[in-house]
């Protein structure tokens, strides 16, 4: 029986290859996407063939595909960078793992050295990912950097670099793939707004999920307090970020909560109020989340994929916590028998 996906080989579909036992994906908010597909590696004329197929090997490309009624899916699309082995005596019992990520890590690979003069935060990232022939989706920012104040200077490679962006603005940054191969990079802030992507259900009619675990901490800051002295003017920036620019999910935010101050100062050598702003926003982005909540479901029993990035809606948890949740990571564990996906969701707010 097999796994009821496609596997690609440097854009091609490969019927063999998609004869593995198991194939799991991860998706992690922020971070590179990971898989790893298993195969039987059974003794043929003496020899291992899979330790020694080419398409198992460095440079190889796969795409773990996935059809949902009707559409296909890209879950991954990236190099193959390892594998992991496991043999017994005989061949049989013997197994293979693949191990890749997606093409994010490919701007991993190289120490840059650059000065970036008279550009803010996006217009660098733009310029970066068009090295790597990605479709751009970058959300512009304020914070400038100035050839007659203080340049950015690059000492990193490209993928941490531009995580480095990410996070003092407050933004995320991933790679997705569509069924045709085209690669698509963002830098944005965690996208909350629209409609939900699917429905969890819990303790009514047609459960998707059978158990939901959460905990939620209201013990982090909701503004910040940020005053630098700008060194040519002399005049103070003020780099007040009173609540967090994010969309709530759910009826209270979690300033709204709390009913009071929690305010942390903000240190950070910048040039101008918004480079302030941007990094005191960002702080309270990462801050926000103090609701997370773990379930499993399936593809069978939901009808659809859960992906991170995305935005999901929880039934059946009572008023509080049943509403909307962003998707922090998926772990897709594919075999013969079912198609399961581990979901970790956070919040930054409660009540419908």
């Amino acid at each position: 029986m097999g796994l009821g996906i496609a596997i690609a080989v440097d854009g091609r579909t490969d019927t063999d290859l998609a004869q593995a036992t198991t194939v799991e994906v991860l998706e992690r908010m922020g971070e590179t996407t990971t898989y790893r597909i298993r195969y039987p590696t059974d003794i043929s004329q003496g020899d291992l063939p899979r330790l020694i197929d080419s398409r198992l090997g460095p440079g190889s490309e796969l795409s773990i595909l996935v059809p949902v009624l009707g559409t296909t899916h890209c879950l991954v699309k990236g190099p193959l960078h390892g594998q992991q082995l496991h043999l017994q005596h005989g061949g049989a019992g013997s197994w293979l793992e693949a191990l890749g990520s997606d093409t994010s890590v490919i701007m991993d690979r190289q120490t840059q050295t650059s000065v970036w003069a008279d550009v803010t935060d996006s217009d660098v990232v733009f310029s970066i990912l068009g090295n790597y022939g990605y479709t751009p989706d970058v959300q512009s920012t304020s914070a400038g950097h100035y050839e007659d104040k203080h340049t950015l200077v690059q000492r990193d490679s490209d993928l941490r670099f531009v995580r480095r962006l990410a996070q003092r603005n407050g933004f995320l940054f991933w790679v997705t793939c569509d069924a045709l191969g085209t690669e698509t990079a963002h830098f944005k802030r965690p996208p909350l707004d629209g409609e939900a992507a699917a429905t969890l259900v819990i303790n009514l009619e047609s459960p998707t999920i059978q158990t939901l675990d959460l905990t939620w901490d209201v013990e982090r800051p909701t503004s910040v307090t940020g005053k630098h002295l700008d060194l040519s003017t002399k005049e103070q920036l003020d780099g007040d970020v009173a609540t967090s620019p994010q969309t709530v999910l759910g009826s209270q935010s979690l300033q709204a909560i709390t009913g009071d101050t929690r305010s942390v100062h903000l240190f950070a050598p910048v040039d101008d109020a918004g480079d302030l702003q941007a990094r005191g926003a960002g702080l309270l982005v990462e801050a926000d989340w103090f609701i997370q909540a773990t379930c499993q479901t399936s593809l069978e029993s939901l009808g659809g994929l859960v992906r991170a990035h995305t935005v999901v809606e929880v039934r059946g948890a009572g008023s509080r916590h049943s509403g909307k949740y962003f998707v922090a990571a998926v772990r897709h564990t594919i075999d013969s028998t079912a198609h399961k996906m581990d979901v970790t969701l956070v919040r930054n707010g409660w009540g419908r």
